[in-house]
């Protein structure tokens, strides 16, 4: 009998699991929330991957990561990925997966992207093809509402078609999460919508822990001005256009250089934190930051690492003065813990990407994100499929017609309420934090959730919303909890009211679900 393996999430990370899986014999079943390959964070990346490749050895990269992670990292998982990045890169590369490793330890998927914005769909597109011919079965709209736990531990799950409005269970020999990030509970984030949180919701639903939440990675720049979209600028602009203050002053490049780094592109890998916190503190100071794009001239355009940066096609009529940027919430370190198999607290339940913590620590290298997803994605795929029971035919079963979204009939759409709790996240869990913010944000979440009892849906978007808020408000509350534990500053937690790094609180802070409830407490 083949082994029934379901993965929930069809980024580089689900997609890299699946295909591993069914290479080692088998049967997957692969839910995405959307159309599959194209609406998550790895479409949506610049493509590129950092990795230990001809000059950059694997303890250069392992020392690298840990240094960004500022120590508080999960050194196993760490060694691993700095070991084996190259080798997966080429294990796709023998997959058939358009890409090109250099020999400074970087890799790029871009040859095979559609578009300057979309740096990482090739990936997910030939993956997706790949799964396919694999013999993987995809249901898109798919989201995925509980992990049915038995006595050896995921034994299946259940998931709403938000589009039908049917609900469906299966029975599985494992599971693996691959959910992504929960970058929509903030107004400005580069993430795609459908980044709600739903693997953290998930995990802490099974009596999982979640850790490190209070590590949220925001991008130093970011398009403000509203004619532009609501998306990152790469820091390497800075070698090739002027970032300034109101007075002119490249400020940012000063900082960046007293930090002891050569140029934008260095901070784009080793200081992404430092810059985040540093442009937040100057705005909130009254102080704008203004690319002047007047100064982009059309051979700096055919520059590769100008093009990425940009991420965007800029016609000259677009080009006539500075625009204002801003951080941006763009990733999150922290999430479910796992060993170096994609292994989870809960046996038969496997966990893969940016829904997991422990890679990145207090804050990601620039280009670790895409290695990473591929690499834990391969190896949670191979090892479930290694070590999950077998299991007989497909038994997924229609349990439910038409969901409702509430019991009761509901009286507000999702979509006020949703909008409400991101412009509070955006307000009270921003780059600079304070004891006094987080405890009024908690305050106000909670006067939030009772604002509206009951939901109501006129339409499947209706439904697919609604069906997320579970994630959105405990991801939420997740970094609430941690950030108010953790009093200093460490990554990209900035603390106003304990601005130093402080080594006796070193230690990881977990998030648990005590009946219903997120309770944050110091790992021992």
């Amino acid at each position: 009998m083949k082994k029934k393996i379901i993965i929930v999430g069809s980024g580089g990370a689900g997609l890299t699991a699946a295909v591993a899986a069914a290479k080692q014999g088998a049967d997957v079943l692969l839910l995405s929330k959307t159309a599959c390959g194209d609406a998550n964070c790895t479409a949506y990346s610049g493509g590129m991957f950092s990795l230990s490749s001809g000059t950059v050895t694997p303890d250069d990269h392992f020392r690298r990561i840990l240094e960004t992670g500022r120590g508080v990292n999960d050194e196993k998982l760490v060694r691993i990925l700095a070991e084996e990045s190259e080798k997966t890169l080429r294990t796709l590369a023998e997959w058939g997966i358009t890409l090109k490793i250099n020999s400074s330890g970087q890799a790029s998927v871009r040859k095979s992207a559609p578009s300057e914005i979309m740096g990482g769909a090739g990936l997910t597109r030939e993956l997706a093809a790949l799964a396919k011919a694999e013999g993987v079965s995809i249901l898109e709209n798919c989201v995925a509402t509980k992990i049915l736990a038995g006595e050896r531990g995921a034994e299946g799950l259940e998931w709403v078609n938000w589009k039908t409005g049917k609900q469906y269970r299966a029975p599985a020999s494992a599971i693996i999460l691959a959910t992504g990030g929960g970058g929509r509970i903030y107004s400005r984030t580069d993430n795609p919508a459908r980044m709600t949180g739903d693997g953290y919701a998930l995990a802490l639903e099974a009596g999982l822990d979640l850790a490190d939440m209070e590590y949220v990675q925001f991008y130093p720049l970011g398009w403000k001005d509203p004619a532009f979209p609501l998306w990152m600028v790469g820091l390497t602009i800075l070698d090739y256009i002027p970032v300034t203050d109101d007075s002119g002053r490249e400020f940012l490049r000063e900082a960046i250089l007293s930090w002891g780094l050569s140029s934008g592109k260095e901070a784009n890998y080793f200081a992404r934190d430092k810059c985040a916190i540093f442009l937040s503190r100057h705005e909130l100071q009254g102080g704008k930051t203004l690319l002047h794009l007047e100064n982009l001239r059309e051979e700096v355009l055919t520059i590769p690492d100008v093009r990425v940066s940009l991420m965007v096609d800029l016609p000259p009529e677009r080009r006539t003065g500075p625009v204002e940027l801003s951080p941006i919430q763009h990733y999150f370190t922290g999430g479910i813990p796992i060993d170096t198999g994609g292994r989870t607290g809960l046996p038969g339940l496997y966990a893969c990407g940016e829904v997991t913590g422990g890679v990145d620590g207090a804050s990601r290298m620039g280009g670790n994100a895409l290695t990473n997803i591929v690499t834990f994605g391969l190896r949670a795929g191979r090892f479930s499929a290694e070590e999950a029971a077998e299991g007989g035919v497909w038994d997924v079963r229609e349990i439910r017609a038409d969901v409702p979204v509430h019991p009761e009939g509901g009286k507000i759409r999702p979509r006020e309420p949703r909008e409400r709790l991101r412009t509070m996240v955006q307000e009270g869990l921003g780059p600079c934090r304070s004891g006094t913010g987080l405890r009024r944000f908690l305050e106000a979440l909670e006067e939030w959730k009772a604002s509206f009892p009951s939901l109501k849906a006129e339409g499947p978007m209706d439904l697919l919303h609604a069906l997320e808020m579970k994630g959105l408000t405990c991801t939420a509350e997740a970094v609430a909890r941690a950030a108010l534990l953790r009093e200093e500053s460490r990554g990209v937690h900035f603390r106003e009211d304990f601005p130093e790094e402080r080594e006796e609180l070193k230690s990881r802070i977990l998030v648990s679900s005590v009946h219903g409830k997120l309770a944050a407490a110091r790992e021992e």
